[in-house]
């Protein structure tokens, strides 16, 4: 086995709430190992992220805090020419879940999704390409 690197994170409660919630429904065996398994996660979606080349379409589904919608429609509205539909319902708990329909160059849906990435309340995002 290889020799583990110690490294110190901070934090929040939701955040440490999260991370015990799934250690202890993923049956891990302790937070270092559920902090791998969110690393894993993190690095399929980035290797799925650098497949996206030329010409895609999809679905870009995201879920976000109702109290930062106009940050998050100002992103929409700076990638309009790749959104063909955008549905958009309240949820419970002030969030809000949208579905937008999109078909443009790799690289402008990389930067739609980068610029979601940036939104403080956004809780999901998810693009899966058809």
């Amino acid at each position: 086995m290889r020799k583990m690197a110690v490294i110190s994170v901070s934090l929040n409660e939701k955040n440490l709430e999260v991370l015990d919630k799934m250690e202890k429904e993923l049956g891990l065996a302790g937070r270092s190992e559920a902090i791998r398994a969110c690393l894993r996660a993190a690095e399929a979606e980035l290797k799925e992220r650098a497949s996206l080349t030329g010409e895609v379409e999809g679905v870009l589904i995201t879920v976000h805090r109702k109290r930062d919608e106009q940050s998050f429609e100002e992103s929409v509205h700076h990638h309009t020419d790749i959104i063909s539909t955008q549905l958009h319902s309240h949820l419970k708990n002030g969030k809000c879940l949208d579905v937008i329909l999109i078909k443009g160059s790799a690289e402008s849906v990389k930067s739609l999704m980068d610029e979601f990435h940036k939104e403080k309340d956004l809780e999901y995002l998810k693009f899966i390409q058809s």
